[in-house]
């Protein structure tokens, strides 16, 4: 074998929280894998302060353990959510509605946490440079092929990995589906969510708040002290206006909007915007490969189910890869990945259509959808069992009978 050729139990291609948490378990377990991404991520002391964070809920959480990163360092630095709490006040004339999900109802102390994804990222990529069964290539795929029952992949440096699988994990404009020649469908909303970190006079209590408004939602959540996140969803036109404003215009515009009820606010961190997508994957293998976390969907923000999503992909794939190896199975095979597709599918799709008919529910000045929305609201307010059951449904659907999420062992 060259010195350029190398050989692996699993090739991931993406560097993301979902290809390195992905490559934690599977080394945890004892298996070679080797990651292909060029980012150098900086040390978790160097990361500056940013308003992409994302709420993890609590399954989520144990699969970051059983990753090892969790709960040490990034969770003194991530904020627990004891709330959620949404105010519709999108009708004009008043006549708001607010309803209160408190994780007491469950049995629990917090939903989970509100984690700067900076701090995620780089807290995985350094802890995944010191597993010894992990070794990260800082450089792009350029190809892969399967022959033999095996993948042989080519970056672009010309460094050669053999592997048994390769996962593409690279994210929404992934290499590896590209090549799979996998179809996706698509949707652009039209909208952008503007971030930010905010520091404010009242304590959030651990109260996450979203606001629907006529033109999108508006979401302060809390993170340790008084600072919270914002997300906050308007028409792309709109959003562009809004970054653009002075600091002291746009301090007073987000203040108005808040309806006061953090107190004072100003900024502690600049703007960043994006543009609200949605993606799924018409299939999720193919010979030899499968593909997870935002390689296989993309999510709008709202109802923070984004990464929720992609660590379950990520335990099911561990799950299905670790007992196949156990047994001596083939970890490769059609029967591991179908299996892994089967399993992801239906929770796959649930949420991807939920979380688009929740986007379009509340983002849309249209008052027919706004009545539907508020009636929906109003019901779950009021009907004790539709409550508990939203806010079980908001946790995880159970449709995918994993043991990483619910904290067992891998």
């Amino acid at each position: 074998m060259s010195k350029q050729t190398k050989s692996a139990d699993i090739i991931i291609a993406g560097g993301g929280a979902g290809g390195l948490s992905l490559a934690c378990l599977l080394a945890g377990a004892g298996l070679d894998v080797h990651i292909i991404d060029p980012a150098k991520i900086p040390p978790p002391k160097e990361i500056k302060p940013s308003g992409r964070t994302v709420a993890l809920l609590q399954g989520s959480l144990n699969i970051l353990a059983a990753a090892g990163i969790w709960p040490g360092d990034l969770q003194e630095k991530s904020g627990a959510l004891r709330l959620m709490r949404i105010i519709d006040d999108s009708r004009r004339a008043g006549n708001e509605i607010e309803i209160d999900f408190d994780a007491d109802e469950l049995g629990l102390e917090q939903y989970g946490y509100n984690v700067p994804t900076g701090l995620l990222a780089a807290t995985l990529y350094h802890h995944a440079k010191r597993v010894k069964n992990i070794t990260i290539h800082h450089d792009l795929l350029a190809d892969y092929e399967v022959a033999h029952n095996a993948v042989t992949a080519r970056t672009e440096n010309g460094m050669i990995i053999t592997a048994p699988l390769i996962i593409g994990a690279d994210g929404r404009n992934s290499v590896v589906r590209a090549i799979a020649g996998i179809e996706t469908s698509a949707h652009d909303y039209g909208q952008s969510a503007i971030t930010c970190l905010i520091n404010h006079s009242r304590a959030h209590d651990n109260i996450a708040t979203e606001f629907h408004r006529e033109t999108g939602p508006l979401a302060f959540v809390p993170l340790p002290g008084n600072v919270s996140s914002i997300v906050w969803v308007n028409p792309t036109e709109r959003a562009e206006h809004l970054t653009h404003l002075s600091k002291s215009d746009f301090e007073s515009t987000l203040q108005d909007a808040s309806n006061n009820i953090l107190g004072g606010l100003t900024l502690a961190t600049g703007l960043q915007s994006w543009p609200l997508k949605t993606l799924h994957a018409k299939t999720l293998t193919t010979p030899r490969m499968a593909l997870a976390a935002e390689a296989a969907h993309v999510l709008s923000p709202i109802t923070a189910q984004g990464l929720n999503l992609s660590l379950r992909d990520v335990a099911a794939l561990s799950e299905e890869i670790i007992d196949a190896a156990r047994v001596g199975l083939d970890i490769g095979s059609d029967v591991v990945l179908k299996k892994y597709a089967a399993r992801r599918r239906m929770d796959m799709d649930s949420r991807i259509y939920g979380v688009d008919t929740v986007m379009r529910l509340v983002s849309q000045d249209k008052d027919a959808l706004k009545k539907l929305r508020r009636t929906g609201l109003r019901a779950i307010e009021s009907i004790a069992p539709l409550k508990g059951f939203a806010m079980r449904q908001g946790l995880a659907p159970p449709l995918d009978d994993g043991r990483l999420a619910k904290g067992e062992a891998l």
